[in-house]
Order: C-alpha cells, then sequence, then structure tokens
C-alpha cells in the first residue's frame, strides 16, 4: 500500500512539475520577444549616448592641431571615431590638386574642419552650421570629394 501511494504522491508530483513546465514554455516565447524589444531599445539608446559622445569643437581642436604630421592625425581622427567621438561628415580636395584635402568632422556643437597638404595638418576651423563650412572651403577653391 506505501508504494503505491508512494507511487501516486511520485506520479501526481511529476504531472505538476510537467505541468509546469509546459506553462513555462509559453512565458519564455514571450520573454524572448520581450528580449528582443529590450535589446532594440539597449540599441537605440547606445546610439543616443554615441551622439551624445562626440567631442565639442574645441575638443576636438585640442586633439588635431595645426602642423600634426599626417600619420598622427590619421591615427588620432581612427581612434576618435572608433570612440563614438567625431565622424567626417565630407571631404574636399582643392581644385587640381589632388594632395590639398579637407575633413569635415562632426562635433556636438558644430563642424571642425581639417585641412591637409599631404605632409600635415595646414588649418583647423570650427563652425556652426554645414553652409558656413561649405562657403569657408568654397572661397579657397575647394570642391567636396565625391569618390568616398
Amino acid at each position: 500500500m506505501k508504494k503505491l501511494l508512494i507511487a501516486g504522491n511520485l506520479f501526481f508530483a511529476l504531472s505538476i512539475l510537467g505541468a509546469c513546465g509546459s506553462e513555462e514554455a509559453e512565458p519564455e516565447d514571450t520573454t524572448s520577444n520581450d528580449t528582443a524589444e529590450m535589446n532594440d531599445q539597449q540599441e537605440s539608446q547606445d546610439m543616443d549616448e554615441a551622439s551624445a559622445e562626440l567631442l565639442d569643437s574645441e575638443k576636438l581642436q585640442e586633439r588635431v592641431r595645426k602642423g600634426m604630421d599626417l600619420d598622427s592625425y590619421s591615427a588620432e581622427l581612427t581612434a576618435m571615431e572608433e570612440k563614438g567621438e567625431t565622424t567626417v561628415v565630407k571631404k574636399y580636395n582643392l581644385s587640381g590638386n589632388e594632395e590639398i584635402k579637407a575633413q569635415i568632422l562632426q562635433s556636438s556643437d558644430g563642424f571642425v574642419a581639417v585641412e591637409t597638404d599631404g605632409l600635415e595638418v595646414t588649418d583647423v576651423s570650427n563652425f556652426k552650421t554645414m553652409k558656413e563650412v561649405e562657403d569657408h572651403l568654397n572661397e579657397k577653391d575647394m570642391e567636396e570629394d565625391m569618390s568616398g
């Protein structure tokens, strides 16, 4: 009789555990959807934080200085881009001279134009709007580099 009672209790316990397990399967599905939604929200927060991490124009000008050699500038720019501290918005070339270039960097408060001559940084200027940058570079006879 005891064996029958133990077997019955065991059967009852296993059936309850089985039922609990099957009920948990449904919430897991919704949990994975919630997790996906949370991941999406996290990614959008990360993107917002990344844009909030842009350096301001003054800090960019401290990191990129006139007279800096091209290799140092390239390394500094790469490091800043990887950290989300700036991005290159547009590139310009001097008409008729591929060595003289300008890169427009995004800052938290505007734009920084970095001009180079193939050897070093020749000028670093900050602007509030892209229109101001374009006017400045057009005065210097520079045109947008459409090669990518």
